[in-house]
């Protein structure tokens, strides 16, 4: 059996070293033709290279080494999300998938592009997201060696580490570069968590799509419905989606079934245009019967955009935030016997992916119903110097008292956002219903 999975190339300098599906099935022993060339012809270009490495480089290369390099040779051809790995990260890739997970390391999120290594998103919480490494920093230099000409698995190596030692990472941002001294941890990354942020107001944070989400997205809402029955009954639930690259495709088909009661979630098509999956909501078990806003920003990623996009399409949430990632491609992760005691993962691409109304997020990502960035806007300095009725000599004293109420305020400007919204949406509501 195998099992799909949406995730951008990435790994999470962790023990969290990359979010996917995996196929439970072997590889099969004797690859099929692929259409315009013959796999086994060309195999002798591989092996005259790897005899004249074996008889005439000058130092010994272990045979599996050179095994494992040129798989990953073969998958660098490819997309950014296909990737070999090797039975050590196929492991860790393995245990991760199946609940929370525990990391050690500095809990970044990168991608390997053309102008190096790109930080997709701190993990919240990690010694990265403390220290201030932000979406779209740039690694210059690790420890003060030149990231740039680095490999995949060298620049890895070296930001990995033991908890409680210590990395240094040079970092372009905008135009400026920053020192980072970040100490390596041991902590752990829930899958999901929720809290009350008013009552009958919820709060879902989905940091990732591992085997256990949609449980635990469940678990969420009827605690929710639990403390909202004194306010009678849920007014409003914020979905959290920022920074979740993504995960197993079927616990986002599932969480969106959540929220959607009929109609289609998901449509994904491989080579050749052929339509691969068609994945439909169900009525049973269905929460409706109050507004969604759900949060995203430029790393919200692969499930979570196809949550995202389907809530969106379907009209059942508003999305508010910054734009998505935009990846729009599934991969399935296969198992490779011959590796000696643990097999290795080829994680491979193999279809796209589109939203309920046909749309394909690739490369462009889905755009929110309202766009709020991170951080508010700076104060009107202007308004401080409004005159206003308690500035005036002699004027009437309230009654009530002087000062005027202030509310409390979330540290969170996109999440505070969003509650205003569905605290708005109740006062319409009410003027509906009057209206009718």
């Amino acid at each position: 059996m195998r099992r799909h999975m949406l995730l951008r190339s990435r790994i999470l300098l962790f023990a969290l070293a990359g979010l996917c599906a995996f196929a439970g099935g072997m590889v099969a022993s004797r690859p099929s033709r692929a259409g315009r060339f013959d796999p086994y012809h060309k195999l002798g270009v591989f092996t005259k290279v790897l005899s004249y490495i074996e008889n005439s480089y000058v130092e010994d290369i272990p045979e599996t080494e050179l095994m494992y390099g040129a798989a990953r040779g073969l998958t660098e051809a490819l997309d950014p999300h296909s990737r070999f790995m090797d039975p050590e990260e196929y492991d860790r890739l393995k245990k991760e998938t199946e609940g929370d997970a525990e990391i050690t390391g500095i809990g970044v999120d990168l991608e390997k592009r053309k102008r190096g290594f790109v930080v997709v998103s701190p993990i919240e919480g990690s010694p990265a997201f403390r220290a201030g490494i932000e979406s779209g920093d740039v690694i210059d230099r690790i420890d003060g060696v030149e990231a740039g000409p680095l490999d995949w698995n060298d620049a890895v190596a070296r930001i990995q580490g033991p908890a409680g030692s210590e990395v240094v990472l040079a970092i372009s941002r905008r135009g400026r570069e920053i020192t980072f001294k970040i100490r390596r941890e041991k902590f752990e990354v829930k899958a999901v968590e929720w809290r009350m942020l008013d009552d009958g107001y919820g709060y879902i944070k989905l940091r990732l799509f591992s085997a256990i989400t949609d449980a635990k997205v469940l678990e969420g809402l009827q605690d929710i419905q639990t403390r909202s029955a004194s306010a009678g009954g849920i007014k409003g639930v914020i979905l959290d989606l920022r920074h979740n690259p993504g995960g197993l495709l079927d616990q986002g088909v599932k969480v969106a079934d959540r929220f959607v009661s009929t109609g289609l979630i998901v449509r994904t098509v491989g080579k050749g245009g052929k339509e691969m999956d068609r994945q439909m909501a169900h009525p049973r078990g269905t929460w409706l019967g109050f507004p969604m806003v759900v949060l995203v920003d430029g790393a919200t990623a692969s499930a979570a955009e196809i949550v995202a996009g389907a809530l969106q399409d379907h009209e059942r949430a508003v999305i508010m935030g910054t734009q998505t990632f935009g990846k729009g491609s599934v991969q399935t992760v296969m198992t490779i016997d011959g590796c000696g005691a643990k097999p290795c993962g080829l994680k491979l691409t193999v279809s796209r992916y589109y939203t309920p109304s046909g749309r394909s997020i690739q490369s462009q990502g889905i755009t929110p119903n309202v766009v709020v960035e991170a951080t508010a806007p700076a104060p009107d300095g202007g308004d401080a110097e409004i005159v206003r009725e308690r500035n005036m000599e002699r004027h009437l004293r309230n009654e009530q008292g002087e000062k005027p109420e202030e509310r409390k305020r979330l540290t969170d400007h996109q999440l505070q956002v969003a509650l205003d919204y569905l605290k708005s949406w109740a006062v319409f509501s009410k003027q509906s219903v009057k209206k009718g």
